[in-house]
């Protein structure tokens, strides 16, 4: 029996599309290989339900169940790109804003000439 998790219902109406859009693509990948619901949630080590839960976009679906997904369709490389640091925006505009702000001016060294 699954669980209700409250999360998954506040969830905004775009992340819950990109949920669908992610179980699309993993259906379309298991599809390319010619592989049925049955062969790729063997392999998973889930049910075929849990499966057609992942692939609908379900977001009470586990992490874990997508990693072995990923794992089952040799995609397991996908996974390490979530959230990378190159794709932080957000993350690295205020990394170059904290080191912009504590960045040190010196003088140069030797005699300073102060004729303007």
């Amino acid at each position: 029996m699954t669980h209700k998790t409250l999360g998954k219902d506040g969830l905004p109406l775009a992340v819950k599309q990109k949920l669908t859009e992610v179980g699309q693509q993993i259906r379309l990948a298991r599809k390319r290989r010619k592989m049925t619901m049955q062969d790729l949630a063997g392999r998973m080590f889930v049910t075929r339900k849990t499966l057609g839960r992942l692939e609908s976009g379900d977001p009470g679906v586990s992490l874990g169940v997508l990693a072995a997904a990923l794992l089952a369709l040799g995609l397991e490389n996908d996974l390490t790109r979530l959230a990378g640091p190159e794709d932080d925006t957000v993350g690295n505009i205020l990394d170059r804003e904290r080191h912009e702000k504590t960045r040190r001016i010196r003088p140069a060294s030797g005699k300073v000439d102060l004729n303007f």
